[in-house]
């Protein structure tokens, strides 16, 4: 984790991403974050993401918002 708090880390993912709950969870590598896409957001479906980076953390989150929205 970087050196930011984890709850100023949740605090910007849920200001930058709504439609998802986040949360962490203790794991053999540390501590990871978890992004879980709330129920009633735009897009239905189940998307989990879970890792210890923050920053690869809003990359997933972005490449599956593209993705979503499909062909420019």
């Amino acid at each position: 984790m970087t050196a930011i708090s984890e709850s100023a880390m949740l605090s910007e993912l849920a200001a930058e991403f709504p439609g998802y709950e986040f949360s962490t969870q203790r794991t053999w590598e540390g501590v990871s974050l978890i992004a879980v896409r709330q129920d009633g957001s735009d897009r239905p479906g189940v998307c989990v993401v879970i890792t210890p980076d923050l920053d690869e953390m809003r990359r997933a989150l972005l490449d599956g918002m593209r993705l979503e929205s499909g062909p420019p």
